[in-house]
């Protein structure tokens, strides 16, 4: 009997041996589908919204959102450059200097006025007042400078330098 004593010790054995890695195995399986239930829960807390938008929906409406803003700046961008280019043209620079055109007066009613775009162009306007009678002058200016065919006087001179100093900076 000893012989069958040894056989049931062993089969006990190999039988407990099962046993155990069966359980082992089911709680390995328990704690898989655990792991599992929270990731599918997690995964559709992130895939649907409490509106019901998927995260693919809204990916898709913040990529149009972003489409739309980026064709909304480059519409601003042409419009700062159209803008830009009117101020450059705009008369911004303004200079006015007094003076006696006639020693006698000596009250300094003449004067010159030059304005000026950015650019430089624009006019300059002189009046001469004298006792008598008045005087008024237009000379257009290109680039600071005033066209051959006219020659300016000191205190347009004077006027048209004060313009050119004055105004915006980049």
């Amino acid at each position: 009997m000893g012989g069958l004593s040894a056989a049931f010790t062993t089969d006990f054995l190999i039988s407990f041996a099962l046993i155990a890695t069966v359980l082992i195995m089911l709680g390995l399986i328990f704690n898989l589908y655990s792991e599992l239930s929270t990731i599918k829960k997690r995964y559709k807390k992130m895939m649907g919204t409490s509106e019901g938008d998927s995260i693919e929906q809204m990916l898709s409406a913040h990529t149009s959102t972003v489409n739309e803003v980026a064709e909304e700046h480059k519409k601003m961008r042409n419009r700062i450059s159209t803008l830009e280019e009117l101020i450059r043209s705009s008369l911004a620079r303004v200079a006015v200097v007094h003076f006696d055109a006639f020693e006698k007066t000596g009250q300094g009613l003449s004067y010159c006025v030059a304005i000026l775009d950015r650019n430089n162009n624009g006019v300059i306007f002189t009046l001469i007042c004298g006792q008598e009678s008045e005087r008024s002058y237009v000379k257009p200016i290109e680039d600071g400078r005033v066209a051959d065919k006219y020659k300016l006087t000191k205190e347009e001179e004077q006027a048209l330098r004060q313009a050119m100093g004055k105004g915006f900076r980049e």
